[in-house]
């Protein structure tokens, strides 16, 4: 009996990997799952998310992660490889596969087929509704391809059997009718959901049976064998940032309020301000939203045990597990990678980098001198 697999695709920065975290979260270990997610950037950010769940590891078998190049291009024997050692396992009730943001349908659906041992059971595509609208037209320029990315999306929303709309809050009612409209011109038969922050009962997305090759390829435009061998979509790139010195806050809130523009698609990971140097930012930007959540506290801040909290003993130990760390900034670090066209990156990663914390400012922080911050101050903790 063939094992069902679920692919969860969508553009860049459309909540794939936070509907998975919220489904594993709520799952428990109900089901037997495999997990590969798909990360084109070198730097491992949502496969790191999905390990907190607790319940996947590569340790377990139960997952892997593909870094540095899509699925569907650069790492598909990769894929190939892990979906040949997983088609014949009996322990896993079920696969699901998280793309990266450029993975193109077609050559991940003739991978999945090449092995008899797995079935695809549904496809299923995210949308950014705020980007979509203001990107897209709300899908006229996915029509006129009048967009660089036009057939990436459209292939990633025709390939579907079920259409989850995120952010949706972020729209007026008219705005939501008018995207809902021309995503039933280009997909009519897909299920279509609303979703708030990855909430959504598994059952409307997961092993829903909903995929369909020949109606999915009806609706395709190019044949498959033009979309399998390439894509008209100009080529996203990567480039990643491993620093240890603190962002200023206003610095960095003025560099992605007035000078993000359309080219920066994505940029995603960790980071600390010199404002806020006990909490680990988890840094997400899509097109022109921005969010930040509080992932964790760096150990440097904890081993002074400020709140009192902490034994003796779990003291120590923090102690002994920096050592060898930066003798000012303890385990902090500043680790992101910004996603889009070459020509774009090589004018906004040089100015991200001015972002970062001058020898002056830095010798202002350890002196616990004050910064401007206009990040809210209240986040979401993951």
């Amino acid at each position: 009996m063939s094992t069902p697999v679920t692919v969860v695709s969508g553009f860049l920065g459309s909540g794939k990997t936070t509907l998975l975290r919220r489904f594993l979260h709520a799952s428990g270990a109900s089901l037997r799952l495999g997990v590969i997610v798909n990360d084109m950037s070198g730097l491992e950010v949502d496969g790191d998310l999905l390990r907190h769940s607790g319940s996947l590891s590569e340790s377990l078998g139960n997952f892997v992660s593909i870094q540095a190049g899509s699925i569907s291009d650069t790492q598909r024997a990769s894929f190939s490889a892990v979906l040949n050692a997983w088609q014949h396992r009996n322990d896993l009730d079920h696969v699901i596969i998280e793309t990266s943001g450029s993975t193109h349908p077609w050559p991940l659906i003739h991978e999945i087929k090449q092995h008899p041992g797995l079935v695809l059971d549904s496809f299923v595509t995210l949308i950014d509704a705020r980007a979509f609208m203001e990107d897209f037209g709300a899908g006229r320029l996915i029509h006129e391809n009048a967009h660089p990315q036009a057939s990436l999306m459209s292939a990633q929303i025709r390939m579907a059997g079920v259409i989850l709309l995120t952010k949706t809050e972020q729209l007026t009612p008219p705005g939501l009718q008018l995207l809902t409209r021309h995503l039933r011109v280009l997909n009519p038969r897909a299920s279509l959901h609303l979703v708030t922050y990855g909430g959504i009962p598994a059952d409307q997305w997961l092993g829903t049976r909903s995929f369909d090759l020949e109606q999915a390829g009806s609706l395709s435009g190019p044949s498959k064998d033009e979309m399998s061998e390439s894509c008209s979509s100009p080529r996203l790139d990567s480039s990643v940032i491993d620093d240890p010195r603190p962002f200023h806050p206003q610095r960095l809130w003025d560099l992605f309020r007035h000078r993000l523009g359309t080219g920066i698609h994505r940029s995603k990971g960790f980071i600390w301000m010199a404002s806020r140097d006990r909490e680990v930012l988890l840094w997400n930007q899509a097109a022109g939203s921005i969010g930040l959540e509080l992932s964790a506290y760096w150990k440097a801040a904890l081993v002074s045990n400020p709140d009192g909290r902490l034994l003796p003993e779990e003291v120590r130990l923090l102690r002994q597990q920096l050592e060898g760390s930066h003798p000012w900034f303890g385990d902090r670090r500043c680790e992101l990678t910004v996603i889009g066209p070459d020509a774009d990156l090589a004018v906004f990663v040089p100015e991200l980098l001015q972002c970062f914390c001058t020898d002056d400012e830095i010798a202002r922080w350890r002196e616990g001198a004050a910064f401007d911050d206009p990040w809210p101050r209240s986040l979401l903790r993951i």
